[in-house]
This record gives C-alpha cells, structure tokens and sequence, in this order.
C-alpha cells in the first residue's frame, strides 16, 4: 500500500515543461538533457518533464525570487529556445509554462490551434530585435535648449527666472526627444514586419548616468537584418552627440509578438 502511495504521488507531481511549440515536419537537433520533441495535429512542443512541486508548491514564491536558484533555470530555458529558433520559427512559452500532462497539453495545442498555427505563417524566418534608447541629458544638444536671458537684478526674481528656465529647457528637450524618436521609429520600422512598444525599465542600482527613454522589439525578416542592423548603427551615430543613444540586442526568439494563448497558465 505504502509503495502504491508514492507511485501515485509521484505521477500527481510529475509535470511537462513547455519551452516551445514549432510547426512539425522538420528534423530538430536537441542536445540538452532530458528535452523532447511531442506531436500533436502539425504542431510540436519542445518538452521536459519537470516535477511541479518545484514551481508550484510549498516555498516556490521564495524559490522564484532566489537569483541562484531562478537565473540557471532561465538560462537553460532560453538556450533550449533559441537553438529551436535556429531551426525553425517558434512561438517560445513563458518561463515556468507546465502541463500536467500530455493530455492536457494535446487540449491546449487543439484549442488554440488557429492562433498557432497563423503566427508560424506570420513569423517564417524573422526574428526580434531590441532597440533601446538611452538620454544623457547634460549632453543633450544646444539646438534643445532656449536661449539664455539675461538674469534678473534681485535674489528672488533670479531664483524665479531661473527654475523658469530649466522648465522651458526641460520642455524643449522633450520636445526634441519625442521628435527624433518618432522619426527614428518610422525609419526602423520600414525595415520591419512588426513593431511593438516595450515596458522601459530603470535599474535604481545603476551607475549609469543615461536614461533609458524607449524599449522597442521589431520582428525583422532574415534578408533585412543587415540593413536593419546597419540603420540603427546610423541613428546612434547621427544622435549619439546630442546626448541620445541607440542600442541593439538580438537576435532573439519572438516573445513580443507571440499570441497570449489564455495566459498559458499552469494547466
């Protein structure tokens, strides 16, 4: 009794770990350990088994926010992923995706069938590339700046004029900003399928004096990554003096243009 017990147990907690889906018939390479390729109606799942409790028991909140425990995890799920990226289009999963079982996982994949299989048609061989904007504002150039009046005779008519001229400097600046990167965004993105608006993030613990003003994900065609590489080196170099930056990462698997798919919760 006590053997059957365990066996039981062991199969309620065992779970598939989802990294990927890809259209099927084409031969996948997988050199990490344990990752398996699962067919259902055209479509495949790049898979491990996984045991849930790690991610979804007792203390899996503590876990999650461990760096030491979370960052090898993430690491492999992303290596897994973009090795099939290599290969062939993916719609990548969000880290921590579990099925507790194939079933369930055959449920999901007919249910959303439509959805999948018209982002591969969409995706075929782009991939996404970040552009982020970075301001160093006591760079930024003259031409954003108003002129300089001359300063007024007492302390505080001088203290008044002064915060006055910082608020219109301050505003010229974002006028100028707003400006170039409107423009830059029509550039880019006629070298683009797709375009999306990111969330920007500001590190608190960084020593950086830049600001990071814009987070972009273009999904850009295979033939039009040199060029598109090429243009954002452009930018950078036309508005790099002026106190405005452009930096390109990539290439990567397309994340901000995969369907929501009902969140892809734990099923």
């Amino acid at each position: 009794m006590a053997e059957q017990d365990i066996t039981e147990r062991n199969i309620s907690e065992r779970a598939y770990y989802l990294y990927c889906l890809t259209p099927s018939g084409r031969a996948l390479e997988l050199n990490e350990a344990g990752v398996f390729v699962w067919a259902c109606d055209g479509i495949c799942a790049v898979l491990s088994e996984s045991n849930r409790e790690e991610f979804c028991g007792e203390g899996s909140e503590a876990r999650l926010e461990d760096l030491a425990w979370l960052a090898p995890r993430v690491f492999r799920h992303e290596a897994v992923v973009e090795r099939i990226m290599g290969q062939s289009p993916v719609l990548p999963a969000r880290f921590a995706t579990l099925f507790s079982s194939l079933e369930s996982l055959r449920s999901f994949v007919l249910e959303y069938h439509d959805a999948i299989t018209g982002f591969f048609a969409q995706v075929g061989d782009k991939r996404e590339w970040a552009v982020k904007g970075l301001l160093d504002r006591p760079l930024v150039g003259q031409s954003a700046q108003p002129p300089r009046p001359q300063l007024a005779d007492t302390p505080g008519k001088n203290y008044l004029q002064k915060k006055r001229m910082e608020a219109e400097a301050g505003e010229l600046t974002n006028q100028w900003v707003r400006a170039v990167c409107q423009k830059a965004a029509g550039e880019l993105e006629q070298q683009a399928s797709a375009f999306r608006e990111r969330q920007l993030w500001n590190g608190s613990d960084s020593n950086e004096p830049a600001e990071v003003i814009l987070n972009w994900a273009f999904l850009v065609p295979g033939d039009g990554e040199a060029d598109f590489r090429r243009l954002v080196t452009e930018l950078d170099e036309r508005h790099r003096a002026g106190g405005l930056s452009f930096a390109l990462s990539g290439p990567w698997p397309p994340y901000s243009f995969a369907p929501a798919l009902g969140g892809e919760k734990t099923a």
